[in-house]
């Protein structure tokens, strides 16, 4: 076996397992996979929603919640537009419970039905007309609506978009866009999917119904030094720092620059936070002298109640105790007082944070549907949304993941991709997205029920249509794959289903390894689909051939269009003429296996699962933990049935054996019990009948060679 382990630099892993007490095989993966600023720790230790962004830090979501306010007190007809994949679905259903909580009372939504295109058009356009709605909100949809949404404003219809597809030239005239991909937004990161753009955008809706909202204040600890008083001061606007000081003041009386900076900062009458005020009057008094007098407000009360372990407890205290304050590089008492009065600020109110955890379910599952990267704040929004479907499923999909034998199991990324987005997909793929809408709002069970039977029908007939879809063009992408020389997949058939592109699209990419594009032909109009791994960029491909579209967008690895027919042949003959033109060494699979990591015997303890756990949730930009061992020994075989499609065995390293498992082997009668083999793994969790067991899950095996 040819495997492929990044390098690592010891200097970094070493300051990654002091600063955060990992163990070293930890620290070096998390070096390996690009792990440098101290702040990123956070997305892969923690899963609390006081590290998620504030969507505050998005100016124009200040707008955006004025706008819907003011609709939902006047009792204004809204329209939720959305799409009909799982990101649109979940994201208009995340809106649609958010709105009707706050108390709107006239909202609509609607979804692209049967072989409709994309997003809005002059259709969509005159129906919001004829309906008389007077703010319409898109979800996964709307960035590349500048027609439409120019149409709708002039003609006293307000539009406010939430987005995550990458904006074109010309931004539309909405009243606000909340679109993390557009340059100079503000917001610092720029993979949210929609349906978490919409729960940002909920949470601000709740906030603005706190005292919180447009408050500012400043957090301030003082400690001593040698002979002087050491001061941090943090100042706040929507929890959010927008300003920071620290200085040093000697004790001595008189004149200081550093004096005159602090009262600067600190004389802008706002409230003045702070833990223990009496130890902090007194750092206060020592700095400025007793003349000064600064109101403080002490939060001690506040954080016992909500944190009953912070009792008798000093600032210095709950530093050392804290995670918090590792994860930034100033003080460790100021940066630990800034996230408790953070988390104070939130769980004070229910509706910024336990409400809040019912639509993370929601926003989990449409974030791993629509393949986000899993990085940065996606982590932390899937990796508590999965566990609370585990916990404590919404009711609505109670039934589903009961009937996808998901109930007792610890859900992962895995288990939507597989179980749960197909079947909410199937809807939209077949015509019907309001299907797995009603689902995801439906609070009655016995509904849930029937409605959940009705998308596993939908699914089922989905399969079949895309396996005969899949038949009836496989020829046409082995063709395709050829006269491309091997760099890309064409395809363009008037039987394909409009709603199955861009599963067809995905199925041909994996099965060749290089960029696949799947046209349907619908009437007069052509709708295409592309899919490719994160080593190409699906939106940018498609944006070269802009000029033939009436509409298209995405994201890297999905992306889509839609176009009169009659430009079809001129876009395929473009298209050939700038692939065969790509550096074919780009489009070439690399040889050989990935591995994080090749590991000792000693290594292989259950601790190893605890690591896997720490890395998910996996998928884009976070691939499964794969571990590299030698010389491990298969003690058992487990006998496989002819039509079985992998491997059950035992494989001895280290002290146990551990069951193994390995999808679609090769050369499998060639392995014996007693073999001495080279494996590549991932840790992985086997669940029957409600009982959880450590297996692996086998990437690559080969005998080893003798020594």
């Amino acid at each position: 076996m040819d495997i492929r382990i990044p390098q690592s630099d010891p200097q970094k892993v070493r300051a990654l397992k002091e600063r955060f007490s990992l163990d070293l095989l930890s620290a070096t993966i998390l070096e390996r996979r690009g792990l440098e600023k101290a702040e990123d720790a956070v997305y892969y230790l923690e899963t609390d929603t006081i590290y998620q962004h504030s969507p505050f830090e998005c100016e124009d979501v200040y707008t955006a919640v004025d706008r819907i306010s003011q609709a939902i007190e006047e009792g204004e007809r809204i329209l939720i537009f959305g799409d009909r994949d799982v990101d649109g679905v979940t994201g208009a259903a995340i809106l649609f419970r958010g709105l009707r909580k706050l108390g709107a009372k006239d909202v609509t939504v609607r979804l692209p039905e049967g072989d409709e295109p994309y997003g809005l058009t002059a259709d969509t356009v005159a129906e919001i007309f004829s309906h008389e709605y007077s703010l319409v909100i898109t979800v996964d949809n709307g960035i590349s609506a500048v027609e439409e949404i120019r149409e709708l404003e002039r003609n006293g219809v307000d539009v406010v978009v939430l987005d995550h597809h990458i904006p074109g030239d010309e931004l539309p005239g909405a009243v606000a866009l909340f679109d993390p991909r557009i340059g100079g937004s503000g917001y610092p990161f720029s993979s949210l999917a929609g349906c978490a753009v919409a729960a940002k955008m909920i949470w601000a809706l709740e906030f603005s119904r706190t005292p919180l909202y447009g408050s500012e204040c400043i957090v301030l600890h003082a400690e001593p030094r040698n002979g002087s008083v050491r001061i941090n001061a943090v100042r706040l606007e929507n929890l959010i720092e927008i300003d920071r000081i620290t200085e040093e003041v000697p004790e001595e009386a008189g004149f200081s620059a550093a004096k005159d900076r602090l009262m600067d900062f600190l004389a802008v009458n706002l409230p003045i936070m702070v833990l223990d005020a009496d130890t902090e009057k007194k750092m206060l008094r020592r700095a400025f002298g007793n003349g000064v007098d600064i109101s403080l407000v002490d939060i001690r009360q506040k954080l016992e109640a909500l944190m009953p372990r912070a009792r008798n407890h000093s600032l210095f205290d709950l530093a050392m105790l804290s995670r918090a304050a590792k994860y930034r590089d100033g003080d460790k008492e100021i940066e630990t007082l800034v996230s408790l009065f953070r988390s104070i600020s939130i769980y004070s109110y229910p509706s910024l944070s336990k409400d809040y955890d019912s639509l993370m379910q929601l926003a989990a599952i449409g974030t791993v549907a629509d393949l986000m990267p899993m990085k940065d704040e996606n982590r932390i929004i899937v990796k508590r949304g999965l566990r609370l479907l585990s916990e404590n499923p919404l009711p609505c999909l109670r039934s589903l993941i009961g009937r996808q034998n998901l109930y007792g199991k610890r859900i992962n990324t895995r288990d939507i991709s597989f179980y749960v987005a197909p079947v909410l997909n199937a809807a939209g793929r077949m015509g019907h997205p309001m299907d797995a809408f009603s689902l995801l709002i439906s609070e009655d069970p016995a509904e849930a029920e029937g409605l959940t039977e009705n998308l596993i029908a939908l699914n089922r007939q989905r399969q079949m249509n895309e396996e005969n879809a899949i038949a009836a063009v496989r020829d046409k992408a082995r063709e395709s794959y050829d006269k491309l020389d091997g760099r890309f997949v064409i395809v363009s058939d008037e039987s394909i289903p409009r709603g199955l592109t861009g599963a067809i699209a995905s199925k041909l990419s994996k099965e060749y390894s290089v960029p696949s594009l799947v046209l349907a032909d619908v009437g007069d109009r052509v709708s295409g689909s592309m899919r490719c791994s994160d080593r190409y960029d699906a939106k940018a491909f498609l944006s070269s051939f802009a000029s033939f579209f009436d509409d298209y967008g995405g994201h890297q690895c999905a992306a889509g269009f839609s176009m009169p027919s009659e430009r079809k042949d001129s876009l395929l003959s473009a298209m050939e003429a700038v692939i065969m033109a790509m550096d074919g060494a780009a489009a070439a699979a690399p040889e050989g296996t990935d591995a994080d990591a090749v590991i000792p015997p000693e290594y292989m303890t259950t601790g190893i699962w605890r690591l896997s756990s720490m890395l998910e949730p996996y998928g884009q930009e976070n691939a499964e933990l794969r571990l590299y061992i030698k010389d491990a020994v298969i003690s058992d075989i487990i006998p496989s049935k002819q039509d079985q499609k992998f491997m059950r065995f035992s494989l001895r390293f280290g002290t146990y054996a551990w069951p193994a498992v390995w999808w679609a082997p090769h050369d499998r009668e060639s392995f014996r019990k007693g073999m001495h083999v080279n494996a590549v793994f991932t840790p992985d969790i086997n669940f029957w009948k409600g009982t959880e067991k450590e297996q692996l899950l086998i990437v690559e095996m080969e005998e080893a060679a003798d020594e």
